[in-house]
């Protein structure tokens, strides 16, 4: 999320606050809504994600190929955004996708990117990891080319295209060689906090059945121990007896500033354990569906089929227009079809810029509802 003090998300009741959220409702409204091309434009400039992990790439790249909107826009704001607080990769993701989808324009583009481009190593890595390597294995020479310039430190990553260059070529493989880039990013500092509490949390590391006596008496005494660590705990390996904890934690958890993150693990863990709680947790999930931090959204679908299936119909058909992979493939599953949600699943299972789970997915939706109609 960019990073600006006097910023907020507008309301998800408007079309600009859901598009900002990547919910469903926001690009079926876009398809009728005269404005819409400057609101998809202003969620490609600016990243509305809460957190990296947060998808809108395929979300936004549709809403541009579907709505016929000029790539221009796009292209220009790669030269402008910088990754400090990950809006260049956020606009990467969204060009990145409008080029599996067959775009010359944003191919040619993201070619050229690597040329001159400011972020061309993380450009070619993405290229690398999603478009097939006759698009992009011709730039070894312009990659070399510029890490023997030395405009950044010499220092890749493994993996495509990487690995498979240094066997090419000498000066990528002694890039490869000097090791990755020291860049202190958000996963290296959780990673060092982790550690700094790892002696703290002795009681919870060992065996479920060993752990859960220890996180049972931390959970009901927040101030004697990790108390996070304890509901999470619970959640994995806990039962039925555990809900009202778990429920507490759900309620720890908004009292916390500006912090969206957790509730996908405490949601997870109350509809495994079922019970009188997790139903009391119900009007609380719903709600979470509207948070900007869209990584966790799968997680709150997935707790109301097991605790309200018959509920969720709504919501699985919104699902199917939904940012998150993980949500447009519990949706395909498990959303009640008929001929207008069949043509959507059809979209789904056709679109080379969704994912190939969620394609594989659709196909066998589709052929399971064919046999069952005798088709």
């Amino acid at each position: 999320m960019s990073l600006d003090d006097d910023w907020h998300y507008l309301p998800t009741r408007t079309r600009a606050g859901a598009l900002q959220r990547g919910l469903g409702r926001g690009a079926v409204r876009a398809r009728q809504d005269p404005a819409a091309p400057e609101l998809v434009y202003a969620c490609i400039r600016r990243d509305h994600r809460w957190l990296p992990l947060d998808d809108r790439g395929v979300y936004l790249a549709r809403l541009v190929r579907d709505l016929d909107l000029p790539t221009g826009p796009i292209v220009s704001r790669l030269y402008t955004a910088t990754d400090e607080t990950g809006e260049f990769s956020h606009v990467l993701r969204v060009a990145e996708a409008l080029g599996r989808a067959g775009s010359d324009g944003i191919i040619e583009s993201l070619r050229r990117y690597v040329h001159i481009g400011p972020y061309w190593r993380e450009t070619l890595g993405a290229l690398a990891a999603a478009w097939p390597a006759n698009w992009w294995d011709d730039l070894l020479p312009v990659a070399a080319d510029r890490l023997a310039s030395g405009e950044r430190p010499r220092h890749l990553p493994p993996g495509a295209p990487w690995t498979g260059w240094a066997e090419r070529d000498e000066r990528i493989r002694a890039a490869l060689a000097a090791g990755p880039e020291e860049v202190r990013g958000l996963g290296e500092l959780l990673e060092e906090a982790d550690g700094r509490r790892e002696a703290a949390y002795e009681c919870l590391a060992g065996p479920a059945a060993e752990a859960l006596p220890a996180a049972r008496r931390v959970a009901a005494d927040p101030g004697s121990g990790p108390y996070w660590e304890s509901l999470c705990v619970l959640a994995e390996h806990g039962d039925e007896s555990d809900g009202p904890a778990l429920l507490a934690g759900l309620e720890w958890l908004d009292r916390r500033p500006d912090d969206m993150c957790g509730y996908d693990r405490i949601v997870d863990g109350l509809a495994r354990v079922g019970g009188d709680a997790a139903h009391q947790a119900l009007p609380k999930i719903r709600s979470l569906w509207f948070s900007p931090h869209s990584y966790e959204r799968a997680a709150y679908l997935r707790a109301r089929l097991n605790l309200e299936p018959a509920a969720c119909a709504g919501a699985l058909t919104e699902g199917l227009w939904d940012c998150e992979a993980g949500v447009r493939l519990l949706a395909v599953r498990h959303v009640p079809l008929d001929a207008k949600l069949e043509r959507r699943v059809e979209y789904l299972r056709d679109d080379p810029i969704e994912t190939a789970e969620v394609r594989l997915a659709a196909a066998e939706r589709l052929d399971l509802e064919a046999a069952l109609s005798g088709g």
